[in-house]
């Protein structure tokens, strides 16, 4: 048992070791690009380039603070504390999902704006940098998706924040391309507003899922537990029955 116990420790560490080395990679990639994408949706003055620029902003925190725990989660398990700071898993997923829903909203109160008083767009810089958005995003989804421990809630939460950018730069390239034709500008401001009600939508269901963990909602039914152990014999009450997680997987 005792060697079971040990093969388990070490599978995830081998697990949290990936992870965090996958992180590394996306949150530089995601960086590099961030920074590229703001300056050019100043300069082809689109909302939804910048919707998308906004939302990567929230990727590289996302990111950051995902890698964070992993190192805390390795450093600081001690005698005192024998669960360690597994928790900080599901901390951080809900303050991913919060600057999600934050930015969601800004984009949301800028595309109202700008339906009021509509303004030129490059068109052109805007599919062009959507296109380079679109690939370091597909690159950092693929890399989570083949070697990233996605049960982990943290590393979910970070998987969730690279597919809906890549949705949302694909929505970027399909509105350019759009503008740049039609020459219609309310096309950019209409696929921002969709885009951020799409990550509205995926930060409530993280952020639903990491509150029930924090509060210590039961992640089973506690009267089917019960059932279970009267089926034993030896049982004769279940008296009082209570059922937690630490994350989502312990």
């Amino acid at each position: 048992a005792c060697n079971h116990a040990h093969e388990h420790s070490h599978h995830h560490a081998d697990a949290r070791s990936m992870d965090k080395k996958i992180l590394k990679i996306s949150l530089l990639m995601t960086f590099s690009m961030m920074l590229v994408q703001f300056v050019y949706s100043l300069l082809s003055n689109s909302l939804a380039l910048l919707s998308d620029t906004l939302h990567m902003f929230s990727d590289v925190f996302a990111l950051t603070l995902s890698f964070l725990a992993i190192i805390a989660i390795e450093k600081w398990q001690d005698h005192q504390k024998t669960f360690g700071y597994f928790r900080l898993e599901i901390l951080v997923a809900f303050i991913n999902a919060l600057t999600i829903i934050l930015s969601a909203i800004f984009i949301i109160y800028e595309a109202i704006e700008k339906l009021i008083n509509p303004s030129n767009i490059d068109a052109k810089t805007m599919i062009i940098v959507a296109v380079l958005g679109f690939l370091v995003n597909a690159i950092n989804a693929f890399m989570m998706f083949r070697g990233a421990n996605l049960e982990n809630v943290n590393m979910k939460s970070a998987f969730l924040h690279m597919m809906s950018d890549l949705l949302g730069s694909l929505v970027v390239i399909i509105g350019g391309i759009a503008v740049y034709f039609s020459g219609i500008v309310y096309i950019d401001t209409i696929l921002a507003i969709i885009l951020s009600l799409l990550l509205l939508r995926w930060a409530i269901i993280l952020l639903k899922q990491s509150i029930n963990i924090l509060l210590e909602t039961s992640p089973v039914d506690i009267e089917e537990v019960k059932q279970a152990l009267l089926l034993n014999s030896k049982v004769e009450e279940v008296i009082d029955l209570h059922i937690t997680q630490i994350t989502n997987k312990m």
